[in-house]
């Protein structure tokens, strides 16, 4: 073999090693990457996206948005279906989040999510689900809601969609927003079978909203049959407002709320105000005597039908408009 020929040879075999070396090195950078992301629980060994791997830092100032949409998309391609926020850290928003379908977002109990600006703060599709955590309004110009559900999404008892152990509160002073709102508006939108459990809502126009908007053609919209389990309202103008017609084409009806706790403040207009048909409401409504005009706090529109209410309040501070409603009061046990 010449020189030339043990050149060519020596540099053929420097530069496979050289290019097998480097391709080892990237698929180990992307495996390293791949275990940076996708993290165990080490509870149970189940996979979890890592959030902070997407570049959400939930010790600073900065928004996290991005980042946590992101987590969100790659939990939903990977199939690996859960993001997680850990730790007693404080996440940014500055614009709206989509949970996708199949995701499961779940935060540490004292996990924030500081909302900054006036957007949906998270939109909730079908066979998504949100546990643990607090979301915080900060901002005295938020108008909008924070936990949303869309009836084009067409959720049913199929779905395996449902908010647990959620606090949601506006610290603004404000008192704007809607808390928790279940939306169908528009031909063929539903909202059925959900399952809403240990909320804690303080501080909004509005805690609590199912609404359903009459459609354009002769089909229909509508919101039933969910549950809203332990649900804590507190200083907020509306507590529970259900808007809807008695029946269809738009109707909300068959809804229940059991565990319920409503706290009222100087700013309480209404602590329930009730349309559609066959809703039940059980619970507490607290320090009525705040409202110095004893003013109704409780009230069954001209729009409702055979919804009924047990609680504690007297009979003075419920108005019923409706038709064969019917709740209790002290002075009638």
């Amino acid at each position: 073999m010449g020189n030339s020929s043990k050149y060519l040879f020596y540099s053929t075999v420097i530069f496979v090693a050289a290019f097998l070396f480097y391709h080892f090195y990237l698929e180990s950078k992307a495996i390293d990457k791949e275990e940076q992301v996708v993290m165990k629980s080490a509870a149970d060994q189940s996979e979890y996206v890592n959030v902070d791997s997407f570049g959400a830092n939930g010790e600073d100032t900065k928004d996290d948005s991005k980042s946590i949409q992101a987590a969100i998309n790659y939990s939903q391609k990977s199939k690996i279906g859960k993001v997680r926020l850990l730790g007693n850290n404080n996440y940014v928003l500055k614009k709206g989040l989509v949970l996708k379908e199949g995701v499961e977002l779940e935060f540490g109990q004292n996990t924030k999510v500081r909302i900054e600006g006036n957007f949906k703060a998270i939109k909730v599709m079908k066979n998504a689900s949100i546990t643990n955590g607090i979301f915080e309004i900060v901002d005295a110009k938020f108008d909008s809601d924070v936990i949303y559900l869309d009836g084009k999404e067409k959720f049913w008892s199929w779905e395996r969609t449902q908010i647990q152990n959620v606090s949601l509160l506006n610290i603004s002073g404000s008192h704007k927003g809607t808390g928790l709102h279940l939306y169908a508006g528009g031909s063929d939108q539903f909202i059925c079978f959900v399952n809403f459990s240990d909320m804690k809502i303080a501080g909004f126009h509005t805690g609590v909203k199912l609404e359903s908007k009459e459609p354009k053609d002769k089909k229909y919209s509508f919101i039933n049959g969910n549950r809203f389990i332990n649900f804590t309202l507190d200083d907020c103008v509306r507590g529970v407002f259900i808007n809807s017609s008695i029946s269809v084409p738009n109707e909300s009806s068959g809804n229940e709320f059991s565990g319920l706790q409503i706290q009222l403040s100087k700013y309480t207009k209404r602590a329930i105000l009730v349309s559609g048909s066959d809703n039940k409401f059980e619970g507490l409504i607290w320090d009525v005597h705040i409202l110095r005009d004893n003013r109704s706090v409780i009230e069954f529109s001209k729009d409702s039908m055979r919804s009924s209410l047990e609680s504690n309040l007297s009979s003075k501070y419920i108005v019923d408009k409706g038709e064969q409603n019917y709740y209790t009061s002290p002075e009638e046990k």
